[in-house]
């Protein structure tokens, strides 16, 4: 589900990405970069696992993102998901954040 605060546009993710669903995942992420903001949320607070195909999109996206001269973050990272990007290293190439909040927070400047 994607939603739009004046400059920010957030997909919310709600559950496990798998091999069952990495398609539609994909097919949203595509989407969210079409939008016309350049301020971009991925909130994934109802997310506990995601398998490697789902963090490459995820990596993919993010670089998409910069050559559009737009930014993708990613909100509601806690708990199994937490450590996942942890193990993973991605703090070394995106912003991550516990709440959707502290991500609005942060493109507002606050």
């Amino acid at each position: 589900m994607e939603t739009r605060q004046g400059a920010i546009c957030t997909l919310t993710w709600s559950e496990d990405i798998t091999l069952n669903n990495v398609k539609s995942f994909r097919q949203a992420l595509e989407k969210l970069l079409a939008e016309g903001v350049d301020q971009l949320i991925v909130n994934m607070e109802g997310v506990k696992y995601i398998n490697s195909a789902g963090l490459g999109m995820i990596a993919d996206s993010v670089m998409a993102a910069r050559a559009r001269q737009k930014e993708l973050v990613i909100a509601g990272v806690k708990g199994s998901l937490a450590e996942i990007f942890h193990i993973v290293k991605f703090s070394s190439f995106i912003k991550l954040f516990a709440t959707e909040k502290e991500a609005i927070d942060y493109f507002s400047g606050e």
